[in-house]
C-alpha cells in the first residue's frame, strides 16, 4: 500500500482532559478511535490521512467498561470484542447478536461502540439497535458534560448533533429483560455497505397473553434511521399471537404506506422482505423468545 507524502500530525494524549483540552483548540482535528470507517473508506489506493489527528487510544477513562443492575456502561473506546467477551453474564442475547452484525471478527479487535456511534455521514449498524434499547451517550466538551439519548443523536434530517469541540466519551445501555427480539442484517454482503444493505431490530415484552411494549427500527447505513413511535403504538394492548388479526393487518399497511412516503427503503424486494419478517413476528412471537 502507498502512503501520501505528507505526514499527518499526531496528537496521543493519555487523559481525557489533555484530549478535551486539544479538541478545544483544534475543532477541525480528526478523531481517531478503533480508526476502521476512516481506513476503510478510502476511495484509493493511495492512502490520505487527515492533516491532523487526535488518537484515543491511549485513554484509559475511554477504556472502561462494567455492569449495574439496569445497565450496561461501556467506555467509548472499548472495541466490539472486549464487549463481546464480556458474555452471556453481562450480555443479553440481543446485544450479543446486534454487536456480532456490527463487523467482521477481524475488525471488532479495533472498531469502537464510540467511534460507531460517531461517524458522521452515516448511521454504521450499531445505530438502530442502540436506538430501539434507548441507550444514551455521555458527551464532553473542555467545558462542560452533557447526556444525549443515542434518539437524539442525530437531527431529522440525519446531521449528526455534536459540536466540533465535543467527544462521546461514555455510552449507557439500559439492560431490559424483552419476552422476543428479532435482529436481522440484510443484504448482499454479510457486512458490507450496498444499496440492499440493512438492520432490521424488533423487541417486544407481553403480559399475560398481551403486548405491552413493541419497539421497531431499520437502518440503512445513510445518516438517518426509520422509526416510528406512533405506529408502535398500534400493536400495544393485542392479545397474543396476533396471527391474521386486523390490528396486525392495519400496522403492516400503515407502516407500509410510511416507508413508501419516507421513500427509506431502495427497492419493492426490501419493502417485501421487511413486512414478511414483521409478520412473521408479530404473528407469533413466542418463537423468538428471548
Amino acid at each position: 500500500m502507498q502512503y501520501n507524502l505528507i505526514e499527518p500530525s499526531i496528537y496521543m494524549p493519555t487523559s481525557l482532559a489533555d484530549a478535551l483540552g486539544f479538541k478545544e483548540q483544534h475543532p477541525d482535528t480528526t478523531v481517531y478511535a478503533g480508526g476502521t470507517y476512516l481506513l476503510w473508506n478510502q476511495a484509493s489506493r493511495l492512502l490520505l490521512l487527515p492533516k491532523s489527528i487526535l488518537s484515543l487510544q491511549n485513554i484509559k477513562e475511554l477504556n472502561r467498561l462494567g455492569r449495574t443492575e439496569t445497565r450496561l456502561d461501556v467506555g467509548a473506546m472499548v472495541s466490539f470484542q472486549r464487549i463481546l467477551r464480556a458474555g452471556p453474564k453481562v450480555l443479553s442475547p440481543l446485544l450479543v447478536s446486534a454487536l456480532e452484525c456490527v463487523c467482521p471478527p477481524s475488525v471488532a479487535t479495533m472498531a469502537t461502540l464510540g467511534g460507531n456511534l460517531s461517524v458522521p455521514d452515516r448511521c454504521m449498524a450499531s445505530f438502530p439497535v442502540m436506538h430501539v434499547l434507548d441507550a444514551r451517550c455521555e458527551i464532553k466538551s473542555s467545558k462542560r458534560t452533557r447526556w444525549v439519548p443515542v434518539t437524539g443523536l442525530r437531527s431529522p434530517t440525519g446531521e449528526l448533533q455534536l459540536e466540533p469541540i465535543e467527544l462521546i466519551t461514555r455510552i449507557q445501555i439500559p439492560m431490559e429483560e424483552w419476552n422476543f427480539y428479532i435482529h436481522r442484517r440484510i443484504g448482499s454482503f454479510s457486512y458490507g455497505i450496498t444499496a440492499d444493505s440493512l438492520i432490521m431490530v424488533i423487541v417486544g415484552k407481553t403480559y399475560r397473553g398481551m403486548l405491552t411494549e413493541f419497539r421497531f427500527a431499520l437502518g440503512n447505513f445513510t445518516s438517518r434511521i426509520y422509526r416510528n413511535r406512533d405506529l408502535e403504538t398500534l400493536l400495544i394492548g393485542t392479545r397474543l399471537p396476533i396471527g391474521k388479526s386486523k390490528d396486525l393487518k392495519a400496522f403492516l399497511y400503515a407502516l407500509q404506506e410510511d416507508l413508501q412516503t419516507q421513500k427509506f427503503l431502495s427497492s419493492h424486494a426490501q419493502l417485501d422482505r421487511v413486512l414478511y419478517i414483521l409478520q412473521s413476528t408479530l404473528a407469533n412471537p413466542f418463537q423468538y423468545s428471548a
